[in-house]
């Protein structure tokens, strides 16, 4: 057995510094994947609790494995403490001695309570499914980045698969060496075992040792074919999952590129549509603009028709006090009529009079000339009367005249009054049917003007509509084109994880089942 207190394994099992880089470089382990597995820590120690109880879910499976970490004096939850130490071990990013050293004397462990490899190497398959996942997870948008983390994670793996078979190869050589058998037949059995191992080592899982008796050697040679048996599982598992992912990747490419022309075709349609609404955003600042100049010209219409209600009054008003001044005149004309009336009526009696003065005159001239020369005084008297009335005749034939013009003039004016009293009358009546109709039209235009301003605010509000309805297109021409990229993205990531899996079915085609 190895003794880990007098010396370190990596000193006894020969595993110096050279040897370190020598593995190290035979799996192609540089200092990029050590960073890169350094950065990939917080992440995985997020989940590293689930990695653990899934691990460990797997192990719960196995009577053989539960009965093995009863014997050790060991339970689950205790190992699973230790066990997520391991796993964030592997992202520490420092993997020198100290690396090399804690992994081997966990092989040394696992060889002294009856771990054999077919347990340990095959349940670093359930850490390496769910690291890949998550890897694929976090990086499903950078193929460079993914492919690196996923080959950094492989390297570290088969660097601590080789370590976890050195502690155990290395365990059994010294138990080899406590047995009893010649030298011949050790000899061979050796050899036997060193090609198997070779072949192994080249990655032939197809043969297995044929292996007799029940001593140590035998012992070995049967652990020998089962860790075999467990690299053959894995490499078929991985060559299953690897087959699984290609598929899946194919209909991913299918989906992705039917995705990729549908959101072309969605982008061009939204450009369409964002074109269309900036021209009905358009029309519809030009439909406000109209708008808001209808409720201006309502707007003065309704003042406009509240002063022609106004003027209507105040005509209706002025044609009542017309009408009333007809009528002062109408009766002062009727009074004059009258009068003229009553100066006829006098001056036909005047004329009456000097008919009978002149009568009279004729018969005083009469008498005058009967009396002879005394009655010639008489005569020229009764001449002067005479001579008096035919003049008070022809005045008052005068006067008749103008009264018969005044007459007839009153009746004129009488007739015109009347005539205008029923003009005025009848403006009075269209005056106040053309004041119904003009506030009849007042409240059409009030209510047009309210119907108006209600127009501008739908209007506005139309617009104001419009201009979200804008942006929220402009957004989702935004995202459309994000989207598009992404798609683009995912197609040539796709593409890239594909090749990925190309060469990790090549690596694993190399082994022999």
């Amino acid at each position: 057995m190895i003794d880990m207190n007098t010396q370190s394994l990596t000193q006894f099992m020969g595993i110096d510094a050279n040897e370190q880089a020598s593995r190290k470089k035979f799996v192609d382990f540089t200092d990029e994947d050590a960073l890169t597995l350094k950065a990939l820590r917080p992440l995985v120690q997020q989940h590293a609790e689930a990695f653990v109880d899934v691990f460990y879910a797997n192990i719960e499976r196995y009577k053989e494995l539960m009965a093995v970490i009863k014997d050790a004096g060991s339970n689950i939850d205790r190992l699973k403490t230790s066990q997520k130490r391991y796993l964030l071990e592997m992202f520490d990013g420092d993997y020198g001695d100290a690396y090399f050293e804690r992994r081997l004397k966990i092989g040394v462990i696992h060889n002294r309570i009856g771990l054999t490899p077919r347990w340990y190497l095959g349940s670093y398959s359930v850490y390496s499914c769910e690291i890949v996942k998550l890897v694929q997870r976090e990086y499903r948008w950078n193929a460079r980045k993914r492919e690196a983390a996923l080959q950094a994670v492989h390297k570290i793996i088969s660097i601590d698969s080789q370590l976890a078979m050195d502690t155990y190869i290395h365990g059994l050589m010294t138990d080899l060496r406590g047995v009893s058998m010649s030298k011949e037949d050790l000899e061979t059995r050796l050899a036997a075992y060193q090609t198997f191992i070779a072949s192994v080592a080249q990655g032939d899982l197809s043969k297995r040792l044929e292996v007799t008796g029940d001593d140590d050697l035998a012992q070995l040679g049967r652990n020998l074919n089962t860790m075999t048996e467990s690299l053959a599982g894995v490499a078929s598992g991985t060559t299953e999952a690897i087959n699984t992912i290609y598929s899946t990747l194919e209909q991913l490419q299918e989906s992705i590129n039917g995705q990729s022309a549908g959101a072309s075709e969605q982008a061009a349609a939204v450009n369409q549509t964002t074109t269309s609404l900036d021209e009905i955003k358009a029309m519809s600042a030009q439909t406000m603009e109209k708008v808001q100049v209808l409720g201006e010209v309502a707007e003065r219409s309704r003042r406009e028709s509240e002063q022609g209600g106004v003027a209507v009054e105040q005509a209706i008003a002025g044609m009542i006090s017309i009408r009333e001044r007809v009528e002062g005149i109408a009766q002062t004309i009727l009074a004059l009529s009258e009068q003229t009336q009553q100066i006829g009526e006098i001056t036909a009696v005047v004329t009456n009079l000097a008919q009978q003065s002149k009568m009279l005159a004729l018969n005083a001239s009469i008498e005058a000339a009967k009396a002879g020369e005394a009655g010639k005084g008489f005569a020229v008297v009764a001449a002067e009367v005479r001579e008096l009335a035919e003049q008070s005749q022809q005045s008052t034939a005068q006067v008749q005249k103008i009264l018969q013009d005044i007459r007839h003039a009153t009746d004129r004016a009488v007739m015109a009054t009347e005539e205008g009293s029923k003009g005025v009358d009848a403006g009075m009546v269209s005056v106040q049917r053309s004041g119904e109709v003009m506030n009849q039209l007042g409240e059409v235009v009030r209510e047009t003007a309210m119907a108006s301003q209600q127009i501008t605010a739908v209007v506005r509000q139309g617009f104001i509509g419009l201009e979200q309805v804008t942006m929220a297109m402009k957004e989702i021409n935004k995202v459309t084109a994000q989207f598009v990229s992404s798609a683009q993205q995912s197609k040539s990531s796709s593409a890239d994880l594909r090749r990925v899996a190309e060469r990790l079915r090549d690596s694993v085609s190399t082994y022999k089942l």
